[in-house]
C-alpha cells in the first residue's frame, strides 16, 4: 500500500511538472520554429547566452574554489557570516538583485568609473549578462565543492604533508582531483542555471539579448505566437542539457561504486 501510495504521488507530481511543458509543445507553430531558430537574432541570443554563463562559471570556478575550501577547512572570524553572504543572491527577488548590481555596477559608480578607465562596462553590454549570471548562480557552485570538500577526510592531506609535499600540493595534487566530480557538477549546474537568468539580466544588461531576454521582447513586441516558438525552442535546449548533465552524474556514480 505505501509503494503505491508513493509512486502515485511521484506520477502526479511529475505530471503537474510535465504540463507546461506539453501545453508548449501542443499549441506551438513548428514552422515559425524552425525559422526563428534560423534567424541571426535567435543565434546570437544563444551564443550571448550560453558564453556568459560559461565566462560566469569559469570566474565561479577560480575564486569559489578557495573560498569553499577555507570555508570547510579553517575556522576564522565571521565565516557564518561569509557564508551567508554567498546565498543571499538565491533569497532576493532578481529584479532586486539587477537593481543592486546596476547601482554598483553602472556608469556612474565607483566600480563602473574604474573600469571604464580599462574600456569596460558592464550597462547594456556582454560582461554586464556575465556579471547578473555570476551573482545569481555563485553560490550553486560554491556549495557543490563545500560539499565535496566535507566529504574528503583531512587525513589524506596530512598524509601528503607528512610525506614532503607543500599546502599548495597537498591542496592541487590530493584535494583537487578528490573532488573533480563536485567540481565539474557544480559548475554544469550554475552553467545551466546562469542559462535561465532573466530578471537581473533585463534590468542591468538587456542588450546583447540572451535568451530569456529575447523571449520577453518578442511577447511585448509582437506577442504570444512569436514567444511560444522561442520558448519550445529553450525547452528542447534545457532538456538536452540536462539530460547530459544526468547521464554524466550517473555514470559518475556508477564508476564510483565499483
Amino acid at each position: 500500500m505505501f509503494k503505491k501510495l508513493i509512486i502515485t504521488i511521484s506520477l502526479l507530481f511529475i505530471i503537474f511538472i510535465s504540463l507546461p511543458f506539453i501545453t508548449v509543445f501542443l499549441n506551438v507553430d513548428y514552422h515559425l520554429l524552425y525559422k526563428i531558430s534560423k534567424t541571426a537574432e535567435f543565434l546570437n541570443a544563444v551564443k550571448t547566452t550560453f558564453l556568459a554563463a560559461f565566462v560566469a562559471t569559469l570566474i565561479a570556478i577560480i575564486f569559489g574554489i578557495p573560498f569553499a575550501y577555507a570555508v570547510i577547512r579553517y575556522k576564522f572570524p565571521f565565516k557564518s557570516v561569509f557564508e551567508a553572504i554567498i546565498d543571499i543572491p538565491q533569497t532576493i527577488p532578481h529584479t532586486a538583485a539587477g537593481i543592486a548590481l546596476l547601482m554598483t555596477l553602472g556608469r556612474s559608480s565607483f566600480i563602473g568609473k574604474g573600469t571604464s578607465l580599462l574600456g569596460i562596462s558592464f550597462v547594456h553590454t556582454f560582461w554586464g549578462v556575465v556579471a547578473a549570471m555570476g551573482f545569481l548562480s555563485f553560490s550553486i557552485f560554491v556549495n557543490a565543492v563545500k560539499e565535496g570538500v566535507r566529504k574528503i577526510d583531512i587525513r589524506y592531506e596530512k598524509v601528503a604533508r607528512s610525506l614532503g609535499a607543500t599546502p599548495f600540493k597537498a591542496f592541487f595534487f590530493v584535494t583537487l582531483p578528490m573532488i573533480k566530480h563536485d567540481i565539474i557538477s557544480g559548475a554544469l549546474l550554475m552553467w545551466a542555471r546562469g542559462i535561465s537568468e532573466f530578471g537581473a539580466v533585463a534590468i542591468l544588461a538587456y542588450y546583447p539579448m540572451t535568451l530569456s531576454v529575447l523571449t520577453y521582447d518578442k511577447f511585448q513586441g509582437y506577442g504570444l505566437k512569436q514567444a511560444l516558438a522561442i520558448t519550445a525552442l529553450i525547452f528542447i535546449m534545457s532538456m538536452i542539457i540536462f539530460v547530459i548533465i544526468r547521464i554524466i552524474q550517473n555514470i559518475w556514480k556508477h564508476t564510483e561504486s565499483r
